[in-house]
């Protein structure tokens, strides 16, 4: 991220990782995808090229390329010679998704606990398993840094959508991931701030596998929207302190 945009107080913090160096185009899209979605930018705002250039210190090729990085994650709308403007992303629109992936992540953990009596030898479960003492192994730690502890989170509920064996449902997952600002979310601390809220959500997911172990089917399904219910209301709690009054 060049110097103007680390001038900038609203930007992303700077313990934010990606798996691999962010491209000039993908940091400018995701300071302003994270502004849009904490609403600092307002529904409607028009982003010209010139200006968020010169606020990000960078030239308009990759700000062009960052609106279409934007657009592509429906938080604006070009309109051909008008320019990008911000669509609106309240309170409701963020549930809405959170909605529509716990609801398929519920499908396929009540998928897996379908399976035949050898679940439990699979390397599907296996993985499960994997995932659930990684977690556990970080949810004491006092140590362990809010954005870690969601990426053991995230990758628990995607060995889920995997070990469902439902090829549709992980393309669609995919789909969620790439065309929606689902990782916009994630820039910033939302879940896991506290050992406590840590361990809940551990036992949580603890129980899930056991159910799935156990081929209970609606109770893992149960358990699983369960948990990211919960997870879900902790972020709109964030999101809503974040906003500035009356943007909800």
């Amino acid at each position: 991220m060049n110097e103007k945009m680390q001038s900038d107080p609203s930007q992303l913090p700077e313990h934010i990782q990606s798996v691999r160096p962010l491209t000039t185009a993908e940091q400018v899209a995701d300071h302003c995808g994270l502004l849009i979605v904490e609403g600092r930018i307002a529904a409607g705002e028009r982003l010209g090229e010139e200006r968020l250039a010169e606020i990000c210190g960078v030239s308009r090729g990759p700000v062009r390329e960052a609106l279409r990085i934007l657009e592509k994650r429906r938080l604006i709308e070009i309109i051909p010679r008008r320019g990008a403007f911000v669509r609106e992303v309240n309170l409701h629109t963020i549930s809405d998704l959170f909605n529509v992936r716990n609801a398929l992540a519920a499908m396929a953990a009540a998928s897996m606990a379908s399976r035949d009596c050898e679940r439990q030898e699979t390397e599907a479960f296996k993985r499960l398993e994997r995932r659930v003492a990684q977690i556990a192994e970080i949810a004491k730690d006092p140590t362990t840094e809010p954005l870690a502890f969601s990426f053991q989170v995230t990758r628990f509920v995607f060995a889920t959508i995997v070990g469902s064996g439902n090829s549709l449902l992980l393309d669609i997952w995919g789909e969620l991931n790439e065309n929606t600002f689902w990782t916009t979310i994630w820039k910033v601390p939302q879940i896991g701030i506290t050992p406590e809220e840590r361990v809940a959500t551990y036992h949580q997911i603890e129980s899930i596998v056991r159910e799935i172990g156990a081929g209970n089917v609606s109770a893992a399904e149960e358990q699983m929207r369960k948990c990211l219910d919960d997870v879900r209301d902790r972020v709109l709690q964030n999101l809503e302190v974040q906003r500035p009054s009356g943007i909800r």
